[in-house]
């Protein structure tokens, strides 16, 4: 078999000529520090694994006058381009600190601002600020944030192009900047997790509107995704349930 075939057979619960091997993810800090570099698809063939690759192409919105982030530059790691609309779009800037890289968003619309901010180091990075402060601030993210579409050409450019190399996966949009495929996960990359399996018994209605903000946004793209010739979309995160 070939990785994908013997990949795509495990996932079925098919028989396959071996046990597949392979990662969900590798950090680059890993790949820099232990490996002297190596790319992720050099890493697999080093050490004889079943290759993937990721894809996560977006676009605007058919008959929106949505449009790309014109200032985000290259995404990073499992990010997409940004959408931003007349209604919409992100501002930020590098914070000085003596310990981590620190950046502050503002996610901004026409009825208020959303503020984050998110700390690096070698390793990883995380949320230090979340931009849900209080629980009206959800409004402003169901009035007006944009809903990307699956860029379903481009991705079935980099599946082709995989071939019968590996299994091409993806993930469901996660919120701009820092967020996760999961509706429950990306919602606790927005408001302090604690604070929010406290709401589940304080304030349910509150969460399960929350939710659903976050869900339309997701389900916008699952919609956009026939025709993509990926293997396996993810759609969960370290906290979803």
């Amino acid at each position: 078999m070939t990785p994908k075939q013997r990949m795509l057979a495990a996932l079925e619960r098919r028989q396959a000529d071996r046990l597949p091997v392979t990662t969900h993810h590798i950090m680059q800090y890993y790949l820099d520090k232990y490996e002297g570099g190596l790319s992720a698809q050099e890493f697999f063939d080093r050490y004889g694994l079943d290759p993937i690759t990721w894809v996560v192409q977006h676009k605007p919105a058919a008959g929106t006058r949505d449009y790309f982030d014109p200032l985000q530059g290259e995404p990073g790691f499992l990010e997409a381009r940004r959408i931003w609309s007349d209604q919409w779009r992100t501002e930020w800037e590098d914070v000085p600190d003596d310990t981590y890289k620190t950046r502050r968003y503002r996610f901004v619309t026409p009825k208020g601002t959303l503020t984050m901010v998110t700390q690096s180091n070698d390793q990883t990075t995380w949320v230090s600020e979340h931009p849900i402060k209080n629980k009206r601030d959800i409004d402003l993210i169901g009035a007006f944030v944009t809903a990307p579409w699956c860029d379903v050409e481009a991705t079935n450019l980099t599946a082709e192009a995989y071939g019968e190399r590996g299994l091409v996966r993806s993930h469901i949009p996660c919120f701009d900047v820092y967020g996760q495929p999961g509706a429950w996960q990306d919602a606790c990359c927005l408001y302090p997790t604690e604070q929010l399996i406290l709401a589940t018994y304080d304030d349910p209605a509150w969460v399960h509107e929350f939710l659903r903000i976050l869900h339309r946004r997701k389900k916008v793209y699952i919609q956009s995704m026939a025709g993509a010739k990926v293997d396996l979309v993810e759609l969960g995160g370290g906290s979803a349930v």
